[in-house]
């Protein structure tokens, strides 16, 4: 009985501590302006909250929709993408010559990163932690 207060304890302080904590990583990979590869990941952090905020952006999306936050942010994935740029973002590309053709392939990565999204009125500010 104490383990399963315990836990239930424990369960709920990680649930209001840490449910509006996101991971966010990015990863497309085009060859001749084809995309070939992409891997979008935003999740739940469940660790606890540490560091500073650092507005990354505020973007005029309403979450009036039951949905979760999650999946809130999953349907709006290529709006809040742009939010992410700034942070460690990279860029490689590379440039094949052959005899009759060539082969360009480009590959933009976004680190994975923690973040938080607020929503206020009509607005969804997005906030890096640091």
């Amino acid at each position: 009985m104490a383990r399963t207060l315990l836990l239930l304890i424990f369960g709920v302080s990680q649930t209001l501590f840490c449910s509006d904590l996101f991971w966010f990583s990015y990863k497309i990979v085009t060859a001749n302006s084809v995309v070939i590869h992409e891997e979008k990941n935003i999740a739940l952090a469940m660790i606890p909250y540490e560091g500073k905020k650092q507005v990354l952006c505020e973007l005029p999306l309403q979450n009036s929709s039951n949905l979760s936050k999650e999946a809130f942010l999953r349907k709006n994935f290529d709006t809040i993408l742009p939010c992410f740029y700034p942070l460690s973002t990279r860029v490689r590309s590379w440039d094949d010559q052959y005899l009759k053709h060539s082969n360009d392939r480009i590959e933009l990565v976004i680190e994975p990163v923690r973040f938080t999204v607020d929503f206020k009125d009509e607005f969804a500010t997005i906030n890096a932690i640091r």
